[in-house]
């Protein structure tokens, strides 16, 4: 179906795994996470080269954990044919291929959504998850901490202001101060300003001035 891909080896378990990369250098892995003594994501660091990485498991329950390590995509079996070919295009044609690890997943009740980390204007907590707004489509909602979700993004484009909101800095539409402890935020994906307190708003004041 796929006459483009070449499989050029298999493999029951970790280290014959490890064998066969270091024999054929892959362009390829669809890596299962349950193996013989050990788990998928132990290959990962005996791997040389930068080959690209599929999952594919009969549980979603490691998605957060494949993109973590910069998987290029995580298929659920049974896997439908359409969407292997959306996987495989993506090795197909690099050119049009988000950079590895510029993917994060979101839970949803029907599965998993996965967006690029530039669609993502802010994230904020509600107790162990937190809401994920995006440009454009429905928000999310993830079972990961604020704090998580800091150690994940590029401290250079997101800032987290308080304990409960983390923002894309260059989703800053309009900031103002209502007073010394409060002031609003309107950002690119938001219909009604944010308010924020004082740590809050003198955290983005601090940014902006930083920023220019």
């Amino acid at each position: 179906m796929h006459r483009e891909v070449e499989i050029v080896g298999e493999a029951g378990d970790v280290e014959s795994a490890r064998e066969i990369c270091a024999r054929v250098s892959p362009d390829l892995i669809f890596l299962d996470i349950q193996l013989p003594r050990g788990s998928g994501f132990d290959l990962l660091p005996l791997l040389t080269g930068n080959p690209a990485v599929i999952f594919v498991t009969a549980s979603d329950r490691h998605a957060l954990k494949a993109f973590d390590v910069n998987a290029l995509d995580y298929l659920l079996k049974p896997i439908h044919p359409d969407r292997l070919a959306m996987s495989l295009s993506r090795v197909e044609v690099p050119a049009t291929r988000p950079p590895m690890g510029n993917l994060v997943a979101l839970e949803e009740a029907r599965g998993l959504r996965f967006v690029s980390v530039s669609s993502i204007v802010c994230i904020r907590a509600e107790g162990n998850y937190t809401h994920v707004h995006l440009n454009e489509g429905p928000a999310g909602f993830v079972r990961r901490s604020l704090a998580e979700w800091e150690k994940l993004l590029p401290g250079d484009q997101f800032l987290r202001l308080d304990r409960s909101l983390l923002i894309r800095i260059d989703a800053v539409q309009h900031f103002r101060a209502e007073s010394r402890d409060s002031a609003s935020l309107l950002l690119t994906c938001c219909a009604k300003p944010i308010a924020l307190g004082r740590r809050a708003a003198l955290n983005l004041r601090r940014a902006m001035k930083k920023s220019g």
